[in-house]
């Protein structure tokens, strides 16, 4: 008698047999595959101490969602693509969201409006302390990597965050053309981690802060990691006297890029003459290396410069790095040029987990979303780290969700236990089993 009063949906382009379709499944989902992540979550208890240096300055009483559940909502929700909080309002009664959030079964998650009461709660102070965490997980879920490695290496760079609206702090970047914030990342280059995330105002410098920012990291990594060396890159946005000086003082070996100005071209111009008449002659693109030592007048010392000649029909082109690592200019230049696995990370950072939706207004609240997507890039890079198979850990977040997060199941909650129905023809069963024997806490 009941199901004679639910809607049948006809559809007709089947010829085999009639197809009616209805809502009567039950408690249905698309991301069950975020139970292992949640597994893995739980048993290094990551998104537990993030929460744990969270403010919550509402009354106890009256509180229905604490930070903690709001946390682990938000995380997920970025992990799984949804990465606005308007998709909360949506999502709250999706039932594998609810069990990744630690919610009993069929009670609402927190709403859009209570999510963005949230996200403008956090002080300066509470920003600093979970940029923090992001270091101290690294130092106790990559230490024995780190050890076994002999080597630490700081990838760091900015990126730009385009604004559209009247976030505070958003300033027009004559360099990217266009309103926006100026994030600063440190990434750690063998293990993907980052490390940092700090939002700066659109106008700031690229190095803006910077060694600041590495004075709350390199310390704590030396104390962590005593005779592990750290090394640290960066592009010509970096070239900074004061960041030679920080690397110099705490043992740091460095290789950063540096503008070409009059002095450099003239160091580097026989080497350009000698390759341009080579060119002339053979018609082959020509490339060299080679190197001088040169002080500034704002240097303490001499420091060590090399640099790049190529001549090619379109002409010369000269690039420059400035470094304390002995070797050759060639060596120096190829350990430079993999910086670009850093630009990889930016790049699945910011398209892959959002990063670049800060549209609150205020500032803070802004600061506090970067960070949310920093945890939720870290929760899965050190998963995919940590717990998949070596064929699986350079596969980026898009790929994640297609294969192993978005799978359709019915959840359906019993006396004993609550059961999750897997598609039987779900071609990643196998790893999916593993994952979860490995990550049984029971």
């Amino acid at each position: 008698m009941t199901s004679c009063c639910i809607p049948q949906l006809p559809f007709s382009f089947y010829q085999h047999q009639a197809i009616r379709a209805d809502f009567s499944g039950g408690q249905i989902t698309s991301d069950a595959g975020l139970l292992p992540l949640r597994a893995f979550d739980e048993r290094h208890h990551l998104t537990r101490d993030w929460a744990a240096l969270l403010g919550d300055p509402r009354q106890e009483e009256r509180v229905q969602h604490d930070a903690l559940a709001l946390l682990r909502q938000r995380i997920y929700q970025i992990v799984a693509g949804y990465e606005d909080a308007n998709d909360a309002d949506r999502l709250r009664h999706d039932p594998a969201l609810q069990i990744v959030a630690d919610q009993k079964l069929g009670e609402p998650l927190g709403s859009q409006p209570t999510l963005s009461r949230w996200e403008n709660a956090p002080s300066a102070r509470s920003l600093v302390h979970l940029n923090d965490a992001l270091v101290e997980q690294f130092i106790r879920l990559c230490g024995r990597q780190v050890r076994q490695r002999g080597e630490i290496l700081l990838d760091i760079d900015s990126t730009d965050d385009p604004t559209h609206g009247q976030q505070q702090f958003s300033f027009f970047n004559g360099a990217y053309d266009q309103h926006m914030y100026h994030p600063m990342l440190i990434f750690e280059r063998h293990t993907g981690c980052l490390l940092s995330a700090r939002l700066r105002p659109g106008n700031a410098s690229s190095h803006a802060r910077i060694v600041p920012l590495l004075l709350r990291i390199v310390p704590r990594l030396q104390r962590a990691f005593p005779g592990v060396l750290i090394k640290l890159r960066g592009d010509a946005g970096f070239a900074l006297p004061l960041l030679y000086e920080f690397c110099e003082f705490f043992g740091i070996q460095y290789v950063l890029g540096i503008p070409a100005n009059c002095v450099f071209q003239r160091r580097a111009e026989p080497l350009q003459k000698k390759l341009k008449r080579r060119y002339r002659r053979t018609e082959l693109p020509q490339r060299s290396f080679s190197s001088f030592r040169h002080r500034a007048r704002s240097w303490s010392r001499q420091r060590h410069i090399c640099y790049k000649a190529e001549h090619t029909a379109v002409g010369t082109n000269l690039r420059f790095l400035i470094t304390n690592v002995a070797g050759r200019a060639s060596q120096i230049f190829a350990f430079y040029n993999d910086r670009g696995e850093c630009e990889n990370r930016i790049e699945e950072f910011k398209n892959g987990f959002r990063a670049d939706r800060l549209s609150c207004h205020r500032f803070l609240a802004n600061a506090f979303r970067l960070l949310l997507h920093a945890f939720a890039y870290n929760l899965v890079n050190l998963f995919r780290l940590l717990q998949l198979p070596q064929a699986w850990r350079s596969i980026q977040i898009e790929t994640l969700r297609a294969r192993l997060f978005k799978i359709g199941a019915r959840i359906r909650p019993t006396a004993r236990c609550i059961r999750v129905h897997l598609a039987t023809g779900w071609p990643w069963q196998a790893l999916f089993g593993k994952l979860a024997l490995a990550l049984n806490t029971s």
